[in-house]
């Protein structure tokens, strides 16, 4: 089990290490464009585009396991934190039995969109005809690494409530494990 999630644990690495190139570009590329409009009156025509179509997607998309697998997301755990170990195990096998299948079909949907995406050519349009497909294939990429969370945590909290030994560790709360 703890092989298994050491490497989970890289691919969402490796995931988060791009999402934060990602931002860091973003950053870079709307200084730039900020700059190059107030001081020569000639903004990065491409900028919006690149942004939104591929940069914001892969920054948002490649964060969703780790921002899970961290307990750094957005979560409603005022309850749950009352409730008794067993009982907040519980609470995350119900979180993944119906977040599952919600990801595995946006995986499906996604991959078949970004599938068409690049057999038809399709870009958007403008005065750089941008492909489409590599942001919507961004999509099935970032959650397939959260199903794949979702699923060993669903496993080891299962593990843990059968066997009453501590197989994978709760996920604590608290703004201070998020940096």
């Amino acid at each position: 089990m703890n092989t298994l999630n050491r490497i989970i644990t890289r691919a969402e690495g490796l995931a988060q290490d791009i999402a934060d190139v990602l931002m860091f570009i973003i950053m870079v590329v709307v200084f730039l464009d900020v700059l190059l409009r107030y001081l020569f009156n000639s903004p990065l025509f491409w900028a919006y585009d690149v942004i939104s179509l591929y940069l914001m997607a892969g920054l948002f998309f490649l964060s969703l396991s780790s921002g899970y697998s961290t307990h750094c997301h957005i979560g409603i755990d005022i309850l749950v934190q009352t409730f008794s170990r067993n009982g907040q195990r519980i609470a995350e096998i119900f979180t993944c039995v119906l977040a599952i299948p919600f990801f595995s079909l946006i995986i499906v949907v996604g991959a078949e969109r970004a599938y068409n995406h690049w057999i038809n050519g399709d870009a958007i349009s403008g005065l750089v005809a941008w492909p489409t497909w590599i942001s919507a294939a961004l999509v099935p990429i970032g959650c397939f690494l959260l199903v794949v969370r979702l699923a060993f945590r669903l496993i080891g909290h299962i593990t843990s409530l059968v066997t009453g030994r501590n197989v994978i560790e709760l996920l604590s709360t608290g703004p201070e494990l998020c940096e």
